[in-house]
């Protein structure tokens, strides 16, 4: 479609398909480092394309952003992900919902059940489905269907105020809490209610299980109407689809974005700013997203025509920010994401491996994360003061310790400072600040060009 569109307005659509995203990534990289950049290059927006910012390989949007009113219209977390140094660096074209269930019709019709509006309906009710002859859900050991259930399981049982504190805030307290460990539990509890044929298959094989009504219902994300489309199956019909359970207000988002390499050729500029230009168009982007299944990027657009399940995920992500949920990519690094996910896998295929321990090794993840930060900075730190809830979680403090040495580790109670209160009371003190219209950030600390205040004030 985007090709079609192109060419209309005057364009010449020439692409180098590869076979699935690594390979993609890896010769458009290639290409670069050879220097013949491509035009444009597909990505998924978060961390790893913030990285191709920083080694300074993407030509900047800010003049077509401008023109279009993009960031006006986007969700905050999109803004957050696409911009770099305060430049616009890509341009999103849909978001998919990575925490829908999709069931088979004629298997909740047959045993006269309804779809789980909770984990722990469908954990009651998964026996029955097994009893009956069907697989209760169709799942296959790989990284993507690991990370898909366990969002919709830290969203629907941990509830989103965990999953922002472990995916957003990096809260090492957060993630080898109780309530984490919960969490661990109940993805557990699903290893006795998938198929013998689960190791190692593929999504799209995963989910032929519910296109033929062998199974219940399955974890993913809006790609899968292709499939059952494919499959000559019809929504409402043939199968059903709405929120994970106990996600019936949060949204877990995958955003495909373009990106667009640095260039010195006139005629690729030119090619890129017109592709940047038709892509972000509203219009355009109601009809791409009605082939792809998912939902514009843009809260502009209009999704009328678009499908009962692209409509529910929008009603969802109109609840605002609060709704809209990382997925891994956002919220990591590759490296991190990496490992996040050979945690879930090696949890999932050793029972041995206990909730706490699934929780405590989350919270290793944690510390490496931050410890991820020091090459990044003008010179490495040589105290580090921990504060929040994390004080109060001793082996996360010594996993600190171990990964920032030879710099020291210490709680902010052994200053004399809260370290409950300080965050609050060090927005009180920029709450107070900009009352006064006095500096919050200055040259020497943020990079600001002059010492500048800032925030909104809301009054009641």
């Amino acid at each position: 479609m985007f090709a079609k569109e192109y060419d209309k307005r005057g364009g010449k659509w020439i692409d180098d398909a590869s076979v699935g995203p690594q390979a993609e990534h890896a010769a458009a990289l290639n290409r670069i480092a050879g220097g013949n950049p491509p035009t444009a290059m597909q990505w998924n927006i978060g961390i790893a394309v913030r990285q191709l910012a920083e080694q300074g390989i993407l030509t900047p949007l800010d003049e077509q952003a401008k023109k279009g009113n993009w960031l006006a219209n986007l969700p905050p977390l999109l803004v957050k992900n696409m911009t770099f140094d305060g430049h616009v660096i890509a341009a999103p074209v849909n978001i998919h919902g990575a925490n829908y269930q999709f069931y088979s019709i004629k298997v909740f019709d047959e045993l006269k059940m309804q779809p789980p509006k909770s984990w722990s309906e469908f954990l009651a009710d998964a026996p029955k489905i097994k009893a009956a002859g069907y697989i209760p859900i169709a799942f296959g050991t790989t990284a993507q269907q690991l990370d898909w259930l366990f969002y919709a399981i830290l969203a629907g049982e941990g509830g989103k105020d965990l999953y922002r504190k472990v995916l957003v805030d990096h809260d090492p307290k957060a993630a080898g809490g109780e309530a984490m460990r919960h969490v661990f539990d109940i993805m557990g509890q699903f290893r006795q209610y998938v198929d013998a044929g689960s190791p190692n298959r593929k999504w799209n094989d995963s989910l032929a299980l519910v296109e033929t009504d062998k199974a219940a219902l399955m974890i993913l994300g809006d790609w899968a109407k292709g499939d059952f489309s494919a499959a000559n199956k019809v929504l409402s019909k043939d199968f059903g689809c709405q929120m994970a359970p106990g996600n019936n207000d949060a949204y877990v988002m995958t955003v495909d974005v373009f990106v667009f390499p640095v260039t010195d050729k006139p005629d690729q500029k030119i090619a890129q700013d017109k592709l940047a230009t038709m892509m972000m168009d509203p219009v355009v982007q109601t009809e791409f997203n009605a082939f792809k299944g998912s939902i514009p990027s843009r809260l502009d657009a209009n999704i009328a025509e678009l499908d009962a399940c692209a409509q529910l995920g929008q009603k969802v992500m109109a609840g605002g920010p609060a709704n809209q949920l990382p997925n891994f990519a956002l919220a990591f690094s590759p490296d991190t994401q990496g490992q996040v996910e050979d945690l879930l896998g090696n949890y999932w295929s050793k029972p041995a491996m206990s909730p706490a321990d699934g929780a405590a090794t989350l919270t290793a993840f944690t510390a490496a994360a931050i410890a991820r930060i020091v090459p990044l900075l003008p010179k490495p730190p040589r105290s580090w003061i921990v504060a929040g809830g994390g004080a109060r979680n001793l082996t996360m403090v010594r996993m600190l310790r171990e990964v920032l040495h030879p710099a020291t580790v210490e709680s902010a109670d052994a200053l004399g400072w809260s370290a409950d209160a300080i965050e609050a009371q060090a927005f009180g003190f920029l709450a107070a600040r900009g009352l006064k219209g006095l500096p919050l950030s200055y040259p020497a600390t943020t990079g600001v060009p002059i010492p500048m205040t800032g925030g909104v004030i809301a009054r009641p």
